[in-house]
């Protein structure tokens, strides 16, 4: 961008200020095609992204200064930087590239031309490069909550709140590749009936209170809980080790004994669920082999009387 303006600037211009610019230029063009190859997600937070708008501000201001020039012709190109930064990063970092270009703009233009028309020629162009990015940061902002919206209602379940299937499963695929995880899977016992003798609005909300007090129960750094279909839960506990699952399985079973649901006309209904444990690599390695670990430990535990849990065998081959 600066190379075509410096290489037909007027030849009376002292080659030694040219020649930094055109060096600074290169650099700045090298270190963009640099961060273009890494994932922008490690350079988001990094906050590397600010760095090409800030260098562009920074060359732009200097090229102006040291060829005494801040006509529009010249400032135009200092508005390709904090455009940059308005439209690629977030609220604070645009703020701060576009509060950079106007000081740079600014003292440029001023030690330039110290004159009133210098001033007045900074004011208007740092107006119009605030006002720019106010604009587009509040759009980039109703975008980004737009995008929160419709990725909330991809993965999580209408219902109880919480994480549909297939979120769970990335997640949980995730967790694989870090080290151990544990997995428990919950039934609501008798959950059939209570749909037939209370109806399914209360079958209903015994799965959202149910979600309720498994999500009281962990910690949302530590803990992923899902719905698998139905009245089944999934809980995904990276990190969790072989000896810790069991503790884990057991307090989750006495916490839903603990609190019944209050029906519309104040009366308790009691839950009880059936939980079942499974550890990788202990009982599996991949996520298919987990699961299935997991609800052969389920059915364990519901065909031993339910209202318990059960941790899944571990199987010798040889």
């Amino acid at each position: 961008m600066l190379l075509p303006w410096a290489l037909f600037l007027p030849p009376r211009l002292d080659p030694g200020p040219l020649v930094a610019c055109v060096v600074f230029a290169l650099l700045l063009m090298a270190s963009s095609f640099g961060l273009l190859r890494l994932p922008p997600e490690r350079l988001d937070r990094a906050g590397l992204l600010l760095v090409v708008p800030v260098l562009g501000a920074l060359a732009v201001g200097a090229t102006n200064y040291v060829t005494r020039d801040t006509s529009a012709a010249a400032q135009v190109f200092l508005v390709v930087p904090v455009l940059l930064g308005a439209s690629q990063l977030r609220g604070p970092g645009a703020l701060l590239a576009t509060g950079l270009g106007v000081l740079v703009s600014g003292t440029a233009t001023i030690l330039v031309d110290p004159s009133a028309q210098g001033f007045t020629d900074a004011v208007v162009v740092g107006s119009a490069m605030v006002a720019v990015t106010l604009v587009l940061v509040r759009s980039g902002d109703r975008r980004e909550r737009a995008f929160d919206v419709l990725h909330e209602q991809a993965t999580a379940d209408g219902l109880t709140g919480l994480l549909r299937r297939g979120a769970v499963d990335a997640l949980l695929a995730e967790a694989l590749l870090r080290g151990q995880v544990a997995v428990l899977m919950v039934d609501v016992d008798g959950f059939k009936q209570i749909n037939d003798v209370h109806g399914h609005l209360v079958g209903d909300q015994a799965l959202v209170h149910l979600a309720d007090v498994v999500r009281g129960q962990v910690r949302h750094t530590d803990c992923v809980v899902g719905r698998r279909g139905g009245d089944e839960l999934v809980m995904v506990l990276p990190d969790c080790t072989r000896e810790g699952l069991a503790g884990r399985a057991a307090d989750l079973v006495a916490a839903v004994q603990m609190a019944p649901l209050q029906l519309a006309d104040g009366r308790l209904l009691p839950l009880t669920i059936s939980v079942g444990g499974a550890h990788a690599p202990t009982h599996a390695a991949d996520a298919t082999g987990l699961y299935g670990a997991a609800d052969a430990a389920l059915y364990t535990a519901k065909r031993a009387g339910r209202d318990r849990f059960s941790i899944a065998e571990v199987t010798v081959v040889g």
